[in-house]
């Protein structure tokens, strides 16, 4: 069954949503393109945009059409637009190459989601960019990534490789309603605050300097890591 989808559609996972169910006029307008995904990542095998491409298709099967900007550059892009347009996907997919901080920045803030569906990373930085922004994310389970998207409250994890998985993802996503992205965003924002805050590692980095330059004086007057600050 898709994740987070309400009862009426949960009884029929199958049954067709059209995007006027997504995109209700009674819900107020947002500040974002409401079904538009962005995915910013280097074009190679490990990123996983092939999974990103089969996912669209099953949505599209499903009735369901968002656009996705894929941002970034690399040796799989000619590969990746051909898939795009085997799976007929061309007109849903844009393929934007590199672009400045800048300009990825306000993509993600006209972005409904964040979607990476990668293999490998260490601690994504665009994924606490995104969640500074106030971005949800979807993201799949691997290395450090679930130190920073929790599921249900920032975003959604989901297995690297399935596309049938990231798909139930984005429907969720698309589903959830305005006053709920909002409370994700804000959740997002306040976890990147409180656990990556440059001027707060700064100062930890500091300490630790501090500390590392003083152990041999340290060890001189016989002092122990308390005496200094």
């Amino acid at each position: 069954m898709p994740l987070g989808l309400p009862g009426s559609l949960a009884e029929d996972p199958r049954r067709p949503l059209r995007r006027r169910q997504i995109i209700s006029r009674r819900d107020p307008q947002p500040s974002y393109d409401k079904s538009r995904f962005v995915c910013v990542a280097r074009l190679a095998a490990e990123k996983g945009h092939h999974v990103l491409l089969l996912a669209l298709a099953i949505l599209r099967d499903r009735g369901i059409e968002p656009d996705v900007e894929i941002i970034g550059d690399g040796p799989l892009r000619g590969a990746l637009e051909s898939q795009a347009c085997a799976l007929g996907l061309d007109k849903q997919v844009s393929f934007r190459g590199n672009l400045s901080a800048q300009d990825v920045r306000s993509r993600l803030m006209a972005a409904r989601a964040l979607v990476l569906p990668t293999f490998a990373e260490g601690l994504p930085v665009v994924i606490m960019e995104a969640l500074a922004l106030r971005r949800p994310v979807i993201a799949t389970h691997v290395a450090g990534i679930p130190e920073l998207v929790e599921h249900g409250a920032n975003g959604w994890l989901v297995p690297a490789g399935s596309a049938e998985a990231f798909a139930d993802a984005m429907e969720a996503c698309l589903l959830a309603p305005d006053r709920r992205l909002a409370e994700m965003g804000a959740s997002g924002a306040a976890d990147v605050r409180g656990r990556h805050d440059a001027a707060a590692e700064a100062g930890k980095l500091d300490l630790i300097f501090r500390r590392g330059a003083a152990g041999p004086r340290r060890e001189q007057a016989g002092l122990t890591v308390e005496h200094f600050p």
